[in-house]
């Protein structure tokens, strides 16, 4: 699955919304990810365009090489 069908999926879980954000991104851990990010990476939260909002609508991952969209980052439970 696409990092950004895993997002759509927890913010629409009965939970709160920064409950969510956490789970996700605690979960990046468990998965194996495609494209390789290699060891250094971070992962950047993208918020509500609402002036002074923290409420995160999406994710990417920084790397440096470029940036990665949700869309463009699969997912996979090792093997």
């Amino acid at each position: 699955m696409s990092l950004a069908t895993l997002t759509d999926t927890m913010f629409s879980a009965p939970i709160a919304h920064r409950d969510a954000v956490r789970y996700v991104a605690s979960a990046l851990d468990d998965f194996a990810i495609t494209p390789e990010l290699g060891p250094v990476w971070h992962l950047r939260y993208l918020y509500d365009d609402q002036p002074g909002s923290f409420r995160v609508v999406d994710m990417e991952i920084a790397t440096p090489a470029g940036t990665l969209s949700s869309n463009d980052l699969w997912l996979r439970l090792p093997v």
